[in-house]
């Protein structure tokens, strides 16, 4: 049902491996770190052919917690695709199937997650994420007349479209991504055997497993699944005792006159406003790039973020931040704000919410409180000025304390020249919000790069308009993302190092 195929070439990457994660009448599977920082569970050999038959059996979705019954299921998903090597190989690798099967149906003392259930049990990570697929969901729905028609379309949508969700494991704020791929067609399987129900009566349910105490919660419109889990119990250890003793690499010089960006390092600062969890708004009237600019800045996001985008139908957000973007569809207007509020259950200790266009002051007010909780904020707004934009927000009645800080790019177009006519900084204090010079906000930013970076915040503004500039000579947007990455982050911060550690930790060698 969920594909976690490791080939010789993934296996010849492995960095740090643990092996046994899940031992079971002598089969077993084994899990694995990549020195590129990918999550590799290696689940037992089989045969292309039997595989494909088990992605069948599991796309029925009613495998009974019960080995005497298998023989069964297999021998009519063999009938059904008019191929005898499909029976004759389920009794060479009897064993192995079984246990696949145990590990989906929930047979003894397994939870019934497939593939995942190896993430469950490594108790390293603290989260599992499901995100949407690349790919735009299907027009239409196709039902295929047969087995072998149903298994061709299944291996069309994942292969042609790209319609399948890489899962992703997280050690804290490190995102790893594995090599569990859920084809789309089946997703409607793993949200079910996620969750306890799916009416829309209770849109959001959640169920205590008494085992891992994973925290289960799956969006129903578009079916996003984050799988929360502790790695130990809670007591004093170094890892949650070293916050205490660790030092800050604040420069001094921290009143230093404030600096006033320009041109592309606008955009630069408002990477840093975003990585600082604070607001970004593009405004401009229809066909000023607004949504555009707010792909581009995506492609700034720091690799250990997650964002949660909202959008209404159509997409138009499409940065590729392979892991990182968490996709909530709304089918209608009067769905959205209840989409806005589910995005709150995906955060994690760094979340940006990304939603495509705030239209009613509801919107505006709850974006505006997210920075109250933690949350980065990025949104567009149809605006003809800057001072339009708080005017439409101050009508929201949003609370002051969390417009501070927030910066707002005005764009524009005159002879068919888009352009940014402006960028000005919201600033709250004195039971007054007043629009103000991006210089008001450049020294909490300063301090912010000093503390992470060790570098000034005219280095840090001129690092990112050089990735800017090199990912903007690349055609392919993915290699543009992996320019930036490498420019910004590779070599300044050690997350190898991190999962080193932690790693050890957890009986990895």
């Amino acid at each position: 049902m969920i594909y976690a195929h490791a080939d010789s070439s993934l296996r010849a990457r492995c960095w740090l491996r643990k092996e046994g994660i899940i031992v079971d009448r002598g089969v077993r599977t084994d899990v694995c770190i990549t020195e590129d920082l990918m999550y590799v569970v290696i689940d037992p050999k089989l045969p292309d052919e039997l595989h494909s038959a088990l992605l069948l059996l599991m796309l029925r979705g009613a495998v009974p917690p019960d080995e005497r019954e298998y023989p069964r299921l297999v021998k009519s998903v063999s009938e059904g695709l008019r191929d005898r090597s499909v029976w004759s190989l389920y009794k060479d690798y009897r064993d192995v199937v079984h246990y696949l099967l145990d590990r989906w149906s929930g047979a003894r003392e397994y939870a019934g997650y497939g593939a995942i259930e190896a993430l469950m049990r490594d108790p390293m990570l603290t989260e599992i994420v499901i995100p949407q697929p690349a790919a735009p969901a299907a027009k239409y729905t196709y039902v295929p007349r047969g087995l072998r028609e149903q298994l061709d379309y299944i291996k069309f949508q994942m292969v042609e479209l790209g319609r399948y969700r890489r899962v992703i494991a997280v050690r804290n704020e490190l995102r790893l991504p594995t090599n569990i791929v859920i084809p789309e067609p089946l997703m409607y399987v793993v949200a079910k055997q996620l969750l306890p129900s799916l009416t829309m009566d209770r849109p959001m349910l959640t169920r205590e497993d008494q085992i891992y105490r994973a925290r289960i919660a799956a969006d129903l419109l578009e079916f996003n699944v984050n799988v929360r889990k502790v790695s130990a119990h809670p007591k004093p250890s170094d890892a949650l005792l070293r916050p205490y003793v660790a030092r800050s690499r604040a420069a001094e010089g921290a009143g230093a006159e404030p600096y006033r960006p320009g041109g592309l390092e606008v955009l630069a600062l408002a990477s840093l406003v975003l990585e600082t969890r604070g607001s970004v708004i593009f405004s401009g009237g229809m066909g000023t790039g607004k949504t555009t600019q707010l792909n581009q800045l995506l492609y700034m996001t720091p690799p250990w973020f997650q964002v949660v985008v909202i959008e209404r139908g159509a997409r138009e957000i499409w940065a590729p931040l392979e892991g990182q973007l968490l996709h909530i569809s709304v089918p209608s207007e009067d769905k959205l704000w209840a989409a806005l509020d589910q995005a709150l259950r995906y955060g994690t200790l760094f979340t940006l919410v990304a939603l495509a266009e705030a239209r009613t002051p509801q919107e505006l007010r709850t974006l505006v409180n997210y920075k109250l909780t933690g949350h980065g904020a990025l949104t567009t707004i149809h605006a003809d000025s800057v001072r339009d934009v708080l005017l439409r927000i101050a009508e929201a009645r949003a609370p002051q304390e969390g417009l501070d800080g927030t910066l707002v790019i005005q764009l524009s177009a005159a002879g068919g020249v888009r352009y940014v006519k402006e960028a000005r900084a919201v600033i709250a204090g004195g039971g007054e919000v007043e629009v103000a010079d991006t210089a008001e906000i450049t020294p909490r930013l300063a301090d912010y790069v000093r503390e992470a970076y060790g570098t000034s915040l005219r280095e840090e503004l001129a690092l990112r308009v050089k990735a800017l500039l090199k990912a903007a000579g690349v055609d392919d947007p993915l290699a543009a993302r992996k320019a930036i990455v490498e420019t910004v982050w590779s070599g300044r911060i050690d997350l190898k190092a991190a999962v080193r550690e932690e790693a050890r930790r957890f009986g990895y060698g």
